[in-house]
């Protein structure tokens, strides 16, 4: 099989001719034939090709193109395609194409065959793809199936420019720099096709994409990967070896598309979000990158800025009947209420990647804002200590999924929008023990000796030093909490000092009161 138009090229381009007349470019030709016209034995109607043209005999005329010269009588039924040879001018019928030039018939045919030939060669080819596809052999074997077709280097990446995949296997210490075990575009390269229009393309088309860059004798191709019509990574062939064909160009499409059918097997490409950043934002999560430099660099290829702060926020539903199978709709609303972050779905968690001025990571209106989506959406955001050092990001990542994870162990009946790490530190560190006993062994004495005299005596000493620490120390905002008269309060205090040893103005001390109480509050 062979489209009409690339025959039609094929031929104008052999015989230096202009092929005239109308077609639709995307009729599919099995095969060519010369047009005999004769009648058939009974009188029932005219024949060519030895085939009954009407009745009830089998019609092929949308899978053959005719040829036929325009000496020869024709048929008062012609054939859908049919292509004639030295005819000047153009017969009513819409349905013929015609040559000017007298061209030999068998010419003709001949170069009509060789594209067919060729385009049989390319579908075995792209049916070898679909064997590789399905006999499991992943990315790696679809690339060395298609570097083997095209005889050109392959390499497969994703949007954060890490080669996923390549045939053969790429050795290129001037454009790539190894990190975490994997291969990344160095800047220059990245830059070059930058320069070159090479990356809004691959975001902008899902057609292959023949061009040049700098420094390079021979010329490149890429296309995008898509998956759900976002990209998720992209083909670049370089054709150090010999020339593109358009038979190459329509593989490599092929190619791209049985990347995008593999690709779905991991859960990592499944649900894309079609964001420059996506990739970049994951490895970056996952502590794939560990300088800054190359940081600031791979936010400036993406058009960001370094900024002063980051925040970290993992939002997680409080009700898991709410939680969706799709997210584009969070996305799109997130990245309206918090503009310069970047969103990502990571490992099953909307996760935000806030960039800031300052340490604070919201502006009292933006999260008024933010604070009635989350419940509109009955969702939870979980912050992390603000941090300047971009590369940290992963620490900070791993530090609010703990403190998601910690708190829904605490098994909390209320869900308030925002938790915040600095709120739970303590617990954090807790959280940390192996050994309860050992944590509940640092409760230091005094306190344990206050609770045993509460529980006894019926007294409220306990709950008179925890309002006073959560009070910041401030003996007349404890007395009003507790609704007793500040002598009452310091009459108190002089109890607890004389019966249990309580000093008051030893800072250590008090620091030392309160993480007692958060430690009993932690193992409940």
């Amino acid at each position: 099989m062979a489209y009409l138009e690339t025959i039609v090229r094929h031929l104008e381009e052999i015989f230096d001719i202009k092929i005239e007349g109308q077609w639709n470019g995307r009729t599919r030709i099995e095969g060519i034939r010369f047009l005999a016209c004769e009648q058939d034995r009974a009188g029932q109607g005219q024949t060519y090709m030895g085939r009954t043209y009407g009745g009830q005999a089998q019609d092929l005329e949308g899978q053959l193109l005719y040829i036929s010269d325009s000496k020869n009588e024709l048929p008062a039924r012609r054939p859908r395609n049919l292509l004639m040879v030295g005819l000047c001018e153009p017969l009513p019928d819409p349905h013929i194409i015609y040559i000017r030039e007298q061209i030999g018939l068998a010419q003709l045919f001949n170069a009509v065959q060789e594209v067919i030939f060729m385009h049989n060669t390319q579908k075995l080819k792209q049916e070898e793809l679909f064997r590789s596809l399905h006999s499991g052999h992943g990315i790696e074997g679809l690339a060395h199936v298609a570097h083997a077709y095209l005889g050109n280097p392959v390499t497969i990446c994703d949007t954060s420019f890490s080669i996923i995949a390549a045939s053969p296997v790429v050795e290129d210490a001037d454009n790539l720099e190894k990190k975490h075990g994997r291969l990344y575009l160095k800047d220059a390269l990245f830059q070059n096709m930058e320069d070159r229009k090479i990356i809004r393309h691959i975001y902008s088309s899902s057609a292959p994409y023949v061009t040049t860059l700098d420094d390079y004798p021979y010329k490149w191709v890429f296309e995008s990967i898509r998956i759900r019509h976002a990209v998720v990574g992209y083909v670049c062939v370089r054709g150090t070896v010999r020339e593109f064909t358009e038979d190459d160009l329509e593989l490599i499409d092929v190619f791209s598309q049985m990347l995008s059918i593999e690709m779905q097997k991991d859960a990592g490409y499944r649900h894309p979000t079609g964001l420059k950043y996506e990739y970049f934002l994951t490895e970056l999560l996952e502590g794939h990158f560990d300088r800054t430099e190359y940081i600031t660099s791979h936010l400036l290829q993406l058009g960001r800025v370094q900024m002063p702060y980051y925040t970290i926020l993992l939002l997680s539903f409080t009700d898991p009947d709410h939680k969706p199978s799709q997210y584009k709709g969070y996305f799109e609303q997130l990245l309206a209420l918090l503009p310069n972050c970047m969103v990502v779905l990571f490992h099953g968690c909307l996760t935000v990647l806030l960039p800031g001025d300052s340490a604070e990571p919201f502006s009292e209106t933006c999260r008024s804002r933010f604070d009635a989506f989350l419940q509109l959406n009955h969702m939870q955001a979980f912050i992390s200590y603000p941090y300047t050092d971009i590369a940290k990001s992963s620490i900070y990542y791993q530090q609010v999924k703990e403190l998601s994870l910690l708190y829904a162990k605490t098994a909390r009946p209320d869900h308030p929008s925002f938790v915040y790490y600095e709120t739970y530190f303590m617990e954090h560190g807790f959280y940390q023990y192996h050994d309860k006993n050992l944590l509940s062994a640092s409760v230091h004495p005094a306190i344990t000796r206050i609770m045993e005299y509460d529980r006894t005596a019926n007294t409220e000493y306990a709950r008179t030093l925890r309002v006073y620490l959560a009070q910041n120390r401030n003996a007349l905002s404890a007395a009003r909490e507790l609704h007793i008269h500040k002598s009452t309060f310091f009459y108190r205090l002089g109890k607890m000092s004389d019966l249990f040893g309580i000093d008051m103005n030893d800072g250590l001390a008090l620091f030392t009161y309160e993480y007692s109480f958060r430690v009993l509050d932690y193992l409940g």
